[in-house]
């Protein structure tokens, strides 16, 4: 059974060599002891943009800590920044769940609360500032190891040592490793695209970028996302 192994949470902070920008991907320490879940996340938590980060949609980010050994495996120089959780800026560490065991929709009792599967993460330039690495939201995207959010379909507390109990899975033919691999690397598969249109628990969020894919038939344009900004 799949485990809670830290939780992890804060405020935000200057992110980039000018500290133009705010996230809380460097800045989420572990939290130890029960948290209080709230519709919008680990409560306390901030964003530093909320247009696109946060919201109920994306209430949580578990990444899985078996993909830590795989990073220190391909980036040996940087090792030391592979050595514990939090470094993805996930709230949520688990052991025993990956993207290819996690379905979109996936209900989850952890602790007192019930989360929702609603999307894949997308990689941002952010990881780049966070491993000063120019190339390392590419890196994750090419990767596969996105990790996924959660929105919160009833408020609780959890901890870390708290296990995930799965009470109902919606959608067993779409796990987050399928739906990666159709949102980037397959990103113009227009049968699927029309398949997870349908998907009703899928994020709304997500949603709007398939069906743009099927509305113009080409794939949105990545740079702003991907590449750091030039005033970061």
């Amino acid at each position: 059974m799949a485990e809670l192994q830290q939780v992890m949470g804060g405020p935000t902070a200057p992110i980039g060599p000018r500290g133009v920008y705010r996230s809380a991907i460097a800045s989420r320490k572990a939290i130890h002891g029960p948290v209080a879940v709230t519709r919008t996340g680990i409560e306390g938590e901030q964003h530093g943009n909320t247009a696109r980060h946060g919201g109920t949609e994306q209430a949580l980010h578990q990444y899985p800590f078996e993909h830590y050994a795989a990073w220190r495996a391909e980036r040996p120089e940087q090792t030391f920044q592979f050595a514990a959780p939090g470094a993805f800026g996930e709230n949520l560490s688990s052991l025993g769940m990956t993207e290819a065991t996690v379905c979109v929709g996936d209900v989850y009792r952890c602790g007192t609360a019930l989360l929702q599967v609603s999307r894949t993460r997308h990689p941002c330039w952010k990881l780049n500032a966070q491993f000063g690495d120019p190339r390392m939201s590419w890196r994750v995207q090419d990767s596969g190891r996105f990790g996924w959010y959660y929105r919160v379909l009833e408020e609780g507390v959890l901890a870390a040592g708290d296990r995930f109990v799965l009470e109902h899975r919606p959608n067993p033919g779409w796990p987050i490793s399928r739906l990666i691999h159709m949102l980037f690397y397959d990103p113009l598969n227009f049968p699927l695209l029309e398949e997870l249109a349908r998907v009703p628990e899928f994020s709304y969020m997500s949603k709007s970028h398939v069906l743009r894919r099927l509305e113009m038939r080409t794939v949105e344009d990545w740079t702003e996302r991907m590449e750091t900004p030039a005033d970061a």
